[in-house]
C-alpha cells in the first residue's frame, strides 16, 4: 500500500517504518529511562557512608563531630556520588580529615581513632609551697615543696590549688591543643619569731575576725603567713597580754613578750577578812600576799564577819612589793554610831549617850566616839537641867550643870543657867524643907483615902532620929517575925517614904472572927528625924444565914469595920480594939528600939 507523507510525496519503505515504529521506540526508550532511574535509586541505597569514632581508643560519647562536605554526618548515612570532604573532631582529640570520590555502594572507613589532644600546663610558685595539687578529668598529681611543674597534658579544664600553712589558692586553666598555659602563684608571705620572759607561758595567734590561727608554748616561729596585722594573745596563768603583729612579706618579725608583775601585801586588823577583786575574784584572807599582779590601781574590798566592808586601792608596780593595812570597823559600831549622830540631830542626847557607849564597847578608845561622848553626856545634863528648872528644882538643875561643865568646860549656856539657878536655889530648899516635914503625912492621909471606914480609927505616931531605911528595915523585919502578920504591901510612894500594909486574920467565936489591918507610912522629915504614921482597922466578919431550900444551907460573909457608930460595942470588941493597937505599938516600939507609948492620937484622924 502507497503512502503519502505530510508533503503529498509517496513515502521511502524507510519512511514507513520508521513512522511506524517512531511509537514504539519512544516507548521503549521509556521503559529505559525508567530502569536506569530505578537501577539509580537501589544503587544509591546502598550509597553511605560508614565510621566508628574512638579516642584513643575510649568511646568519645557525644563531644564528637564528624562532617561531610561541611554538613554533619552520622555514620551508615546516604551520601552522593562524587568529589567529598569528610572531617571527624572532637574537642579533646586530634581532628581527622580526608577528600574522597564516592560512587555507587559507598564507603566503610571502619574504626577512626582520634589522637588525645595535648598542650602545656605550666605552673609557678614562689615561694616553695608544701602542697601542689593539680587537678584533672585525666591528669591528676600532687606536688610537695615544690616550686611549679611544666609538663605536656591532656587538653581539658585544670584545677591548680597551693597550700601554705595559713594560705592557700585556687585558679582554673584551659589547656588547649598545642598551646601553653601559665599559672602563676606568688602569695606575699612572711613569719613571726614569738618569745616570752616566762617560760610556762602560751600563745594564740588571731585572725581579725578573732579566728584562732596557731596556738602553743613559748618560744615559737610562726611560718608562711600572709602579710597582714594579726592580733597576738600571750597567757600565763591567769594573765593575758595582746599586741597587734605585722607580717612582711619575704621577713621574719620578731616579738618578744614581757610580763611585768609585782606583789601586793594585804594586812587588817583583825586578821582573817576575805579579798575579793573588783571583778569578783576571790583571793584569801589576810594577812595575804599577792603575787604576779600586773601594774596599775587595784582595787580590793575585805570583808569580815560583824565588820563593816573596805574597799582598798592600791597602786602596783612592776618587780615591787606593795603594802596596804588597815583597821576593820565593827558593824555594831558604825550602826551605834549613825544612830548617835541621828540622836544629837535629834537633841536626843540620851539616847545618843547610850548609842555612843555602845560603839565605845564595840570599839574602845575610839576617839570620834569618846569626843562625842563628852558632847552628848554635856548636852543631856543641859537638857536634864532645862527640865527640872522648869519644874523648879533649881538644886538638881545645879548638879546636872556642873556635870555638863565637867564634859563642856566653858560652855557658855551651862554658865549662864548656873548663875540664874543659884539665884533660885534659897527658895526651893525652903519649899523642900516644908515638903519634907509634910511628905510623911502626905503619903499616909493619900494611902487612908483609898481605903473604907479609915476615918473609924484613930492614928498614931512615932519619932526616931534614927534614918528611915534603917526604920523600914527593922519594921518589916519585926512583923515578918510575926506569923500572925502577913505583909501585902511594900513600896516607896515618895522620896525618902516608905508604905507597909499589914493584915493579921482573926480567928475566934462565930461573932469575933475578922480581920486586922496596919497601914504604917514612914518618912524622913529632917536629917536627924524620922517619923512613923499608923493605924490599925479592926473589921468583925458579919454572917448571913439563909435557907434556899428544904436541906440547903447557905452563909454569906463580909465584913465590918468594929465602931460604935456601926454596931453595939460589947466588951469583948472593946477589948479587941484596945489589943489590937497595943499589939501593933509594942512591934514597932520594939523595932525602933522605943519603950514609950505613943501618944494618941498624934495625928488628927483625917
Amino acid at each position: 500500500m502507497n503512502t503519502t507523507n505530510s508533503s503529498g510525496s509517496p513515502e521511502t519503505p524507510w519512511q514507513y517504518w520508521r513512522r511506524v515504529l517512531r511509537p514504539l521506540w519512544w516507548w521503549l526508550l521509556l521503559v529505559l529511562v525508567l530502569f536506569g532511574i530505578h537501577t539509580h535509586q537501589r544503587l544509591m541505597e546502598k550509597t553511605r557512608l560508614n565510621f566508628t569514632i574512638t579516642l584513643a581508643g575510649q568511646p568519645p560519647f557525644s563531644e564528637a563531630t564528624a562532617t561531610f562536605d561541611g554538613q554533619p554526618i552520622a555514620s551508615g548515612q546516604n551520601i552522593s556520588l562524587g568529589n567529598h570532604q569528610f572531617m571527624v573532631t572532637h574537642p579533646k582529640g586530634v581532628a581527622f580529615k580526608t577528600n574522597l570520590f564516592i560512587w555507587y555502594g559507598g564507603r566503610d572507613f571502619g574504626k577512626i581513632d582520634l589522637p588525645r589532644a595535648t598542650g602545656t600546663l605550666s605552673v609557678s610558685v614562689n615561694p616553695p609551697a608544701p602542697r601542689i595539687y593539680i587537678q584533672g578529668p585525666e591528669f591528676n598529681v600532687t606536688l610537695t615543696n615544690s616550686d611549679g611543674i611544666t609538663t605536656t597534658v591532656p587538653t581539658d579544664q585544670y584545677v591548680v590549688s597551693v597550700q601554705y600553712r595559713h594560705w592557700q589558692g585556687r585558679q582554673q586553666a584551659n589547656v588547649s591543643e598545642n598551646n601553653r598555659s601559665f599559672l602563676p602563684f606568688a602569695p606575699s608571705l612572711g613569719a613571726l619569731n614569738l618569745s616570752c620572759n616566762q617560760s610556762d607561758a602560751t600563745y594564740q595567734l588571731l585572725g581579725l575576725n578573732d579566728e584562732i590561727l596557731e596556738s602553743g608554748d613559748f618560744p615559737a616561729t610562726l611560718v608562711e603567713l600572709p602579710a597582714n596585722t594579726y592580733k597576738l594573745a600571750a597567757f600565763h596563768h591567769n594573765h593575758r597580754w595582746y599586741e597587734l603583729a605585722r607580717v612582711n612579706n619575704g621577713i621574719t618579725n620578731p616579738i618578744a613578750v614581757e610580763f611585768k608583775y609585782g606583789t601586793a601585801v594585804l594586812e587588817t586588823q583583825p586578821a582573817g577578812a576575805s579579798v575579793t577583786g573588783s571583778d569578783g575574784h576571790y583571793w584569801g584572807v589576810t594577812p595575804l600576799q599577792l603575787t604576779e599582779l600586773q601594774p596599775g590601781i587595784w582595787y580590793f574590798t575585805l570583808q569580815l564577819n560583824n565588820y563593816e566592808p573596805v574597799t582598798s586601792a592600791l597602786e602596783i608596780t612592776a618587780y615591787q612589793t606593795n603594802t596596804v593595812s588597815t583597821n576593820l570597823t565593827s558593824k555594831s559600831y558604825t550602826g551605834a554610831m549613825r544612830s548617835a549622830r541621828q540622836a544629837m540631830s535629834a537633841a536626843n542626847y540620851d539616847r545618843a549617850v547610850e548609842s555612843l557607849n555602845d560603839a565605845l564597847r564595840s570599839q574602845p578608845n575610839d576617839l570620834e566616839a569618846g569626843s562625842l561622848l563628852r558632847e552628848a553626856n554635856g548636852q543631856w545634863s543641859i537638857q536634864r537641867a532645862e527640865a527640872l528648872g522648869k519644874k523648879g528644882d533649881y538644886i538638881a538643875g545645879g548638879l546636872e550643870l556642873k556635870t555638863a561643865l565637867t564634859y563642856l568646860p566653858g560652855n557658855e549656856k551651862a554658865s549662864q543657867m548656873v548663875s540664874d539657878f543659884k539665884q533660885h536655889e534659897p527658895e526651893q530648899r525652903e519649899q523642900m524643907r516644908i515638903e519634907r516635914l509634910n511628905r510623911t503625912k502626905t503619903v499616909f492621909n493619900a494611902r487612908l483615902a483609898k481605903a473604907l471606914d479609915a476615918d473609924l480609927f484613930d492614928s498614931h505616931e512615932f519619932k526616931s532620929p534614927k534614918p528611915y531605911r534603917e526604920i523600914e528595915s527593922a519594921i518589916v523585919n519585926a512583923f515578918q517575925a510575926q506569923p500572925a502578920f502577913k505583909i501585902t504591901r511594900h513600896n516607896s510612894p515618895q522620896p525618902e517614904t516608905f508604905l507597909l500594909e499589914v493584915v493579921q486574920d482573926i480567928s475566934g467565936v462565930l461573932l469575933s472572927g475578922g480581920q486586922r489591918v496596919c497601914v504604917i507610912v514612914g518618912g524622913q522629915t529632917k536629917d536627924n528625924e524620922t517619923q512613923i504614921l499608923f493605924k490599925v482597922l479592926e473589921y468583925k466578919t458579919k454572917h448571913n444565914v439563909s435557907m434556899p431550900g428544904l436541906l440547903a444551907f447557905r452563909d454569906d460573909q463580909s465584913t465590918v469595920a468594929i465602931n460604935a457608930a456601926r454596931m453595939e460595942m460589947t466588951d469583948k470588941l472593946q477589948t479587941r480594939l484596945i489589943e489590937g493597937v497595943a499589939n501593933v505599938t509594942a512591934i514597932i516600939e520594939l523595932a525602933i528600939g522605943q519603950t514609950p507609948p505613943p501618944t494618941t492620937p498624934p495625928v488628927a484622924t483625917p
